[in-house]
């Protein structure tokens, strides 16, 4: 009997629209956040849009598959008519001859790929999350009514919606990609990449050097001076394949012993900026339209790590009640991605847990930019002047003690976070 998994009923779902022979824009939201638009034409897949990094991607895909071509050089006009900025650009080239066919369609299948393995993640990451919910709410035994859990995607067709409104601008159908020949492949790599243990680490991260000494201790010398002209906290994993011309799996095994002995970690960047819109009406029409939602307060989300489910549930409930957000991570070695992935506003980190220690952890979370300045309160049983000073030096913000008080956590909560927060 074959397994129902998220991403066989994503698979499911992308066969029924390519049977029948479905023309429009897809738009596939995960986890209720996470979106991107698949575009088909009678049943065969032809763009995506969306993601964490639109411009990055299409400026590999040119760097590999079209070298010669410079994204800086191409300025979208005023009177330009799209629905996805990067596919007409594409067709722009097209039209200026300055690209071979199998250089064009290689691009369009290298962006699909990508855009491919980015949902099968999402995918992967919200199952694991809603699963780790579903344990920490069963071991309530005060929590009498469960909430429906939510779907974890949808797909939303759009009829007849294109990539481009230009109907000059619309790449012959010979160049799609049939959607079983595309998910057979992205699933091939997603299968790679799970078996080195990646599954919740995403390739739009970016590899950054955690100790220049350490590194240079345990690696040759002529490695270590390539490793430090690459790696530096602003090229993702994508791009290092890119600029290496290497395969993005094989790049990323050579490198997964460094992240295992902390002599790297991998960190969020944002996209770069996009040359080719310079026109700001333009750059709304660049990302896929969201759904729009009612003007409401932002919930503050907090993040409890802490390898004690009892404490976790404790720390679920208080907080909930307490009128915010709150995501539990009991796994140590997957907190870093964990804490990528939902961005908290504050993050209470207990201090002794089996692989990593909090202190560990605390120093890893303040070499991400991203929480240089979110509060990290440190729980523990030991109250001794020594854990203090060692927590102040890692970057801890406060210090709680274990067994945890309800009025102490809320006075710190209030202490730290009496503005909003926007994201």
């Amino acid at each position: 009997m074959m397994t129902v998994t998220p991403h066989s009923t994503f698979f499911a779902q992308l066969h029924l629209y390519s049977q029948r022979q479905f023309t429009g824009k897809l738009e596939v939201t995960v986890a209720s956040e996470q979106q991107w638009c698949l575009y088909l034409s009678l049943g065969h897949l032809v763009w995506a849009s969306g993601g964490v990094h639109p411009t990055r991607r299409l400026r590999r895909q040119l760097a590999g598959c079209i070298p010669q071509i410079n994204l800086k050089e191409i300025a979208l006009r005023e009177s330009d008519r799209f629905e996805c900025w990067d596919y007409h650009t594409l067709t722009l080239l097209v039209q200026r001859h300055v690209a071979r066919t199998e250089e064009i369609v290689a691009l369009m299948r290298g962006l699909l790929a990508e855009a491919l393995f980015d949902i099968l993640q999402a995918l992967e990451i919200a199952s694991a999350t809603q699963q780790m919910a579903r344990v920490n709410e069963s071991s309530d035994e005060l929590m009498e009514q469960q909430p429906l859990e939510p779907e974890l995607f949808s797909i939303q067709p759009r009829l007849g919606v294109r990539p481009s409104s230009n109907d000059t601008g619309i790449l012959p159908r010979t160049w799609t990609w049939e959607i079983e020949a595309a998910l057979s492949a992205t699933q091939k790599t997603w299968e790679q990449w799970s078996q080195m243990g990646l599954a919740l680490y995403s390739p739009n991260l970016a590899p950054t050097i955690s100790s220049l000494e350490k590194l240079q201790a345990n690696t040759p010398t002529s490695l270590y001076t390539n490793l430090v002209a690459l790696i530096n906290g602003k090229r993702t994993l994508r791009d290092l394949a890119v600029l290496l011309k290497k395969d993005m799996v094989g790049l990323t095994r050579s490198l997964v012993p460094y992240v295992r002995q902390r002599l790297m970690g991998l960190v969020e960047v944002p996209d770069l900026p996009n040359a080719a819109l310079t026109s700001p009406q333009k750059s709304s029409a660049s990302t896929p339209r969201r759904r729009q939602q009612p003007t409401q307060k932002r919930k503050r989300l907090i993040a409890c790590i802490d390898d004690n489910p009892r404490i976790g549930v404790t720390m679920k409930k208080l907080l909930t009640n307490a009128g915010y957000e709150c995501v539990v991570i009991q796994d140590a070695v997957q907190s870093i991605p964990t804490l990528l992935q939902h961005k908290p506003d504050t993050i209470f980190l207990d201090l002794v847990m089996p692989i990593a220690n909090g202190y560990e952890i605390c120093s890893q979370i303040r070499r991400i930019s991203k929480f240089e300045d979110t509060p990290v309160i440190i729980l523990t049983g030991r109250d001794g002047i020594v854990d203090r000073v060692r927590a102040k030096m890692v970057g801890a913000t406060d210090f709680l003690c274990k067994p945890i008080e309800p009025r102490q956590v809320l006075a710190a909560l209030r202490k730290y976070q009496e503005s909003d927060i926007a994201k």
